[in-house]
């Protein structure tokens, strides 16, 4: 009996089959993590959508129990701004150091902040057969010439990691 000399090809070949495996391997996990960054960036700008949502409610509710205007004031002071005195940029800096009222929200990873504002955009009539912007409707029984005070509420939060940012403008109505 005559032995034959190996030449090694299956060994190459199967060197060749794991390398293409763990290319494959660390090219699926790859993939992964950047799904899984996606997910979270999502769920992020959920979060801070809701968080700054929870801040119109809060808003809303201290629009509720004003008894007068005489809190709100030209510059703004504890977050209430007289008639046409608002921030006009929402998106500068400065427009969210000072004059904010912030609300504290619980979220699945602990506390969340919003920081709002509200102008007094002034009384609007909302007499029959006048053409007004301002469409209210189903919101309780309204009698001829109502009249209610308009509010603009803004609303800012960021995610919980601190990278989304959310910004919400509202209107609410409440007759004195």
């Amino acid at each position: 009996m005559a032995l034959k000399r190996q030449s090694g090809a299956i060994l190459i070949v199967s060197l060749i089959i794991l390398v293409a495996l763990t290319l494959f391997v660390l090219s699926g996990g790859q993939n992964v993590m950047i799904q899984e960054k996606m997910t979270s960036a999502v769920r992020d700008m959920h979060v801070s959508l809701e968080i700054a949502e929870s801040g119109i409610r809060d808003a809303e509710s201290y629009i509720d129990m004003l008894s007068n205007l005489d809190s709100f004031s030209d510059n703004g002071s504890g977050g209430l701004y007289s008639e046409g005195n608002g921030p006009s940029d929402l998106f500068a800096d400065g427009t969210w150091d000072d004059n904010v009222i912030s609300a504290t929200t619980d979220v699945s990873d602990g506390h969340a902040v919003a920081t709002y504002f509200i102008e007094d955009i002034g009384e609007v009539s909302f007499d029959e057969g006048t053409d007004s912007s301002i469409t209210i409707g189903s919101y309780g029984s309204t009698s001829d010439d109502a009249a209610s005070e308009v509010f603009k509420i803004v609303s800012r939060s960021t995610g919980i990691s601190g990278n989304t940012e959310r910004v919400i403008v509202s209107y609410y109505a409440k007759s004195f």
